[in-house]
């Protein structure tokens, strides 16, 4: 489970590009409440075509050669075994379990790393054991983030943001992050390897084949985090009784106590934010390196 409010900016769709022989990237947005914000500037910037797939907005998922050079998928507000309701998580999670197995590139966030694991033999929680995590946190590196064929890239970049921005990193072990989920993964996947955990979640950040899983939220802003906050808080104070509800609330319509909450996280998001993009950008960029060597290695869209 991610973001369960929404801005109008983060939804906006940018418009499509002209037609590209370039790599493809597949951007599943299970939501418009947890887009793809700035993740989608940061992979075109590398020289990726950005092709959406909204489910909730009928979209169907495409098969596994549909998807192009590479695959992400973003988070949302429901639970990844909530197929009752959002049938379209079992074919999801089939295809995830297809682009670990043919060594797809994919970066999957929040509720996508959740449906990942479960995907690959993972366990997720529902609500997670360890609690909820919503703000900014430490990303704890292991001792296998520093040596990951993928994740070393990003986190280097990350370390050298933080040492220029004053942030404190524990000898490039610690890095602080943006989360917002109740859920969360409680076992991995056999053939995953651990990159990062937090206080709130033993399981942050990991890596199986060519897919990574990420708990946190690089695609988000201060704003985002802030409006996040202060809904969340509202509703946690009983100013609605449905947190569907809480989109259609005004800043000026919000308890004291829940703006206060709000502008308290944004500072925060907004102390990290050279580490936050510093890691968004690496990530595209990794990403965008590993989709124009899988179109390299023979694919051709069908």
């Amino acid at each position: 489970m991610t973001d369960a409010i929404r801005t109008s900016a983060d939804a906006a769709a940018l418009p499509a590009g002209p037609a590209t022989t370039g790599p493809i990237v597949t951007v599943v947005e299970p939501e418009p409440q947890a887009p793809i914000g700035r993740l989608r500037e940061w992979l075109a910037a590398e020289g990726l075509t950005v092709r959406m797939v909204r489910p909730e907005a009928g979209d169907p998922l495409p098969a596994l050669e549909e998807l192009g050079d590479a695959l992400v998928v973003l988070g949302g507000p429901m639970s990844a075994h909530a197929e009752a309701d959002y049938p379209w998580i079992t074919p999801l999670r089939d295809l995830l379990h297809g682009v670990v197995d043919t060594r797809l590139p994919a970066v999957a966030i929040c509720l996508g790393a959740q449906i990942a694991a479960e995907a690959i033999g993972g366990t997720t929680a529902a609500p997670s054991p360890h609690g909820t995590e919503r703000g900014v946190v430490d990303l704890e590196l292991t001792d296998a983030a520093a040596t990951d064929p993928l994740f070393s890239e990003i986190i280097d970049e990350a370390v050298r943001a933080a040492v220029r921005a004053g942030i404190p990193t524990q000898d490039g072990t610690r890095l602080p992050v943006l989360v917002s989920h109740d859920d969360g993964v409680v076992r991995l996947p056999e053939s995953a390897t651990l990159l990062a955990s937090s206080a709130g979640a033993p399981v942050q950040a990991w890596r199986a084949g060519s897919l990574l899983a990420l708990q946190h939220h690089p695609e988000s802003t201060p704003e985002r985090m802030e409006r996040v906050e202060s809904r969340v808080t509202a509703w946690k104070l009983g100013a609605v009784a449905d947190m569907e509800e809480l989109k259609d609330l005004t800043d000026d319509e919000l308890p004291a106590e829940a703006v206060a909450a709000g502008r308290r996280v944004r500072a925060d998001a907004e102390r990290a934010e050279p580490v936050v993009q510093a890691f968004g950008r690496a990530l595209a960029r990794v990403l965008a390196r590993q989709a124009r060597a899988h179109r390299a290695s023979g694919y051709r869209e069908a």
